[in-house]
């Protein structure tokens, strides 16, 4: 009884005594924008998105870049052909109908009646 009343006390001290982690939305309240603007996480901390990364190499200013700002600031260029993303003018050729088990076992069958031997 006694090691289990030292265990539960053991337990309560070590519980009450760590340390909270206190979160400091300091610069969200700066900069007006949510946690995740600038980090992967949406609750904050850990790494930082491209919008984060371009934040900080700004000397963190009172705004945080957009999107295509953050690229640019951390020399990222990206070149997109528009027609990678438009329908084609003319339809592709309709595929071929797919063969069946039966079709596939008839072709065989062909086959081994044309077959004379050696």
């Amino acid at each position: 009884m006694k090691q289990i009343f030292l265990t539960l006390i053991i337990i309560i001290i070590a519980i009450a005594w760590t340390p909270t982690a206190n979160a400091m939305p300091e610069y969200a309240t700066r900069t007006g924008e949510p946690c995740n603007s600038c980090h992967t996480s949406s609750a904050g901390g850990g790494l930082r998105s491209p919008r984060g990364q371009a934040w900080v190499a700004q000397a963190k200013p009172n705004a945080v870049p957009t999107l295509d700002e953050s690229l640019k600031i951390l020399g990222v260029n990206i070149t997109t052909n528009p027609a990678d993303y438009l329908a084609p003018s003319t339809m592709p050729p309709a595929p071929a109908p797919l063969a069946t088990r039966f079709a596939k076992k008839l072709q065989l069958l062909e086959r081994l009646l044309e077959y004379d031997g050696n």
